[in-house]
This record gives structure tokens, sequence and C-alpha cells, in this order.
């Protein structure tokens, strides 16, 4: 091996344990904030110091939390809320980028959903997407509520109380307490008390 091969493996080597080191304190920080707190491998959480946990969350492998963004300064652009007892599934993805992500005590989002508090526009034709005006609302998930695995949550929306979000939706629309909604875009299909064909 050359000198120069040495010196790449060296700097690479230096750059894996810098990032260790840094991911490991951010780790320490959050448990002292939140008591119970349970964190997976690769989590990677943009801004920890906009990030509230509440006690007992787990946050499984491969989540990405990204709580920075420019919000104007009526919002807390950015921010994400995490209330007690909250579970986030492997691989999802919180995006609380121009506005909030709340998500109250109780709630479950599934592996790979995404919650996403600004879109583009694409409102005007001759403009790149990357310079489109952006849509932000912030994204509140009720006490209780789950969003299911690769469910998308656009900005704006708010899944009510012990409402569920069926595998795979695209949710553009309030869903309220007690509901079920799947496809795309969502829709509700029932009430959670209603009792199911099977059942009847």
């Amino acid at each position: 091996m050359t000198w120069r091969g040495l010196l790449r493996l060296w700097r690479r080597l230096r750059a894996d344990l810098e990032r260790a080191y840094y991911e490991e304190m951010i780790r320490d920080e959050l448990r002292a904030r939140a008591p119970g707190l349970q964190l997976g491998r690769h989590v990677t959480i943009v801004r920890p110091d906009r990030l509230i946990l509440g006690e007992n969350v787990i946050i499984h492998d491969h989540c990405v939390l990204y709580c920075a963004g420019q919000a104007p300064d009526y919002r807390q652009g950015g921010r994400i809320i995490i209330g007690d007892h909250v579970e986030l599934a492997w691989g999802c993805i919180l995006h609380g980028g121009g506005a909030q992500i709340i998500l109250r005590d109780f709630a479950i989002i599934g592996a790979g959903a995404v919650l996403i508090s600004e879109v583009y526009s694409y409102r005007e034709r001759d403009r790149p997407a990357r310079f489109q005006t952006k849509i932000m609302g912030d994204v509140v998930v009720e006490e209780n509520a789950t969003v299911g695995a690769n469910a998308v949550v656009l900005p704006g929306v708010t899944i009510g109380r012990s409402a569920i979000v069926g595998a795979g939706a695209v949710v553009t629309r309030d869903v309220p307490p007690f509901s079920i909604a799947v496809g795309v875009p969502a829709r509700i299909i029932k009430r959670v008390d209603e009792p199911s064909a099977r059942t009847r």
C-alpha cells in the first residue's frame, strides 16, 4: 500500500471515529432529556436542539428526524414534538422543515412512514421545482393514533385521536377521530368502533 493509500485510510477512519463520537454524545444528551428513551442504531437527527421528547419514547433503527428548516417568524418551523410512549418504527422519516410535527401520547408511526411539513407548490410552470414557493403546515398525530407502514402524511394534516391510517396511504386531508383511512389519496372507510363484515 502506498503512503497516499494509507493517508486516505487514516482520513476515513478519523472521520468515522469523529462521527461515532458525535452521535454518542447526542444520544447521551437525548437520554438525559427524555427518561426511558430507546434509540436504535443509525438514527439521524438534524438539529437535535429542536427535538422535544416525552418519556418512554422508542425510536427504531434507520429513522430520520429532520428538525431544521427555514420558517417565517410566526411559525415554529423545524420543531418535532414527541409525546410520552410514542413509537417510531424502522426507517420512518419525520421532516419538520417549514412547520412543526407533533406526535401526541401513545401515537405509533409504522415502518417506512413519512410525515412531511412542507412541499413545493408547483404553481409556477416556468420556474424549476427547487425555486417554487413551498406549502407549509403542521402535521399532528393525536393521542393513540396509528400511521401504517409506508404511509405518507402531507403538510397541514391532523390525524385524529385513535384514528388509523392504513399501510401505503397518502393522507392529504384531516382524518377524524376514531376513523380508518386507506388508499391514495386516503379516504375514510369506516369508524374504529364499527364492526367489520367478518364479525357481523
